[in-house]
């Protein structure tokens, strides 16, 4: 069930693969409320963790690596430590690193650090994460991965009660796993009508996924009786992208921009489409790539500036739609701008995940969903 080998989307196809995970690998966007800090480690350890992330965040990964090791090799119990570690092998393995490690050697790292700070909610909620990634990725049987999914989720709201992101997670999991493997409709209802006590918009997406239907109809209905926020321009969004209509698209993700400014990468998501659309075969490369270059310059020129890591990765999409086109000169300078920025730079089609790029102690938690591709 969760062991996908790569694959890209067809737009036309995408209403019927729509609750697949993303192509390759998948590394979560989730969308943020609230704000948790790390409180087990003590601030001087913390201190030198969060130098490891600003050097991570400059560019300068292999030093990250090495001045976290540093630590671990005095106190290998440092929970920080460990997670900034997961942080920077993830960092790493989406670059194309040859990193001598099996993916559940990786994995041990945000586990350890679960260990060692039982009680810090940010960690507990990356770990259940990351145990959603670990069986993606293959490892392990199917049904024991599903029960350790939610049994991590499950460890987020002893820590915190009423997690919305956990839940919605455990509403997801529970109603779109098959029941062979750990679906379980009576837990995914359950957690939906805890919701609506807790979040009236988490609670909306889970009654979307209790009760599948168009969800651009859905969501626009919604939007009749609701505030207009970033996030439900964002799913607007996405339902317009999803049935091909690239005008309303655009439309909303900027108003989710324009809303929220930091959302500014929103953006790329125009350019992934049309990258796809040639990866597939659906439309010449000449025609669409410009395209697609245009909206990555738009990115890459917006407010706030993107931090190192992203605009390396936006440059490298910009690389492919010159190779593409036959501008491999150019393509090959882009390249080796992009790799000055970040040597690892991720090669994965999602987007990165907001939370890479956030303090180890200050990440905000987010939601987004583990089966579709925007």
């Amino acid at each position: 069930m969760f062991h996908k080998k790569p694959m890209i989307m067809k737009t036309t196809d995408i209403k019927s693969i729509i609750r697949m995970p993303l192509l390759g690998i998948t590394f979560l966007l989730i969308s943020s409320i609230g704000f948790f800090s790390v409180s087990g480690c003590q601030p001087d350890n913390n201190k030198e963790v969060l130098k490891a992330y600003e050097l991570r965040m400059e560019g300068k990964v292999d030093e990250a690596l090495a001045h976290i090791d540093s630590l671990l090799s005095v106190d290998s119990t440092n929970a920080l430590a460990n997670f900034e570690k997961y942080r920077i092998l993830w960092h790493m393995v989406k670059g194309g690193a040859d990193i001598p490690m099996k993916i559940e050697e990786i994995m041990a790292f945000v586990e350890k650090a679960a260990l060692y700070d039982p009680d810090n909610v940010i960690i507990a909620f990356a770990n259940a994460e990351a145990s959603f990634l670990k069986a993606y990725m293959g490892v392990g049987d199917d049904k024991e991965a599903v029960e350790e999914i939610s049994r991590n989720f499950g460890r987020v709201l002893e820590l915190q009660e009423n997690h919305p992101q956990a839940m919605l997670y455990l509403v997801e999991i529970y109603s779109q796993l098959p029941e062979d493997i750990g679906g379980d409709p009576e837990k995914a209802a359950d957690y939906a009508d805890q919701l609506k006590d807790i979040n009236e918009y988490y609670a909306a997406k889970a009654e979307l996924m209790l009760n599948e239907q168009d969800e651009l109809q859905y969501w626009l209905g919604y939007l009749e009786s609701h505030e207009k926020t970033p996030e439900l321009c964002e799913d607007i969004a996405a339902a317009y992208i999803i049935g091909d209509d690239l005008v309303n698209a655009e439309k909303y993700y900027k108003e989710a921009i324009a809303l929220d400014a930091e959302r500014n990468y929103l953006i790329l998501n125009m350019a992934r489409y049309y990258m796809y659309q040639v990866m597939q075969q659906l439309a010449p490369a000449d025609s669409v790539l410009p395209i697609a270059a245009t909206y990555i310059n738009t990115y890459l020129e917006s407010k706030p500036a993107p931090n190192i890591p992203m605009e390396a990765y936006a440059l490298g999409m910009l690389v492919k739609t010159k190779m593409f086109t036959g501008q491999k000169e150019e393509g090959a300078e882009i390249l080796e701008k992009a790799k000055e920025l970040d040597p690892y730079f991720s090669k994965a089609s999602g987007l990165p995940g907001v939370s890479e790029f956030e303090p180890p102690d200050s990440i905000k938690p987010r939601y987004s969903s583990f089966f579709k591709p925007f």
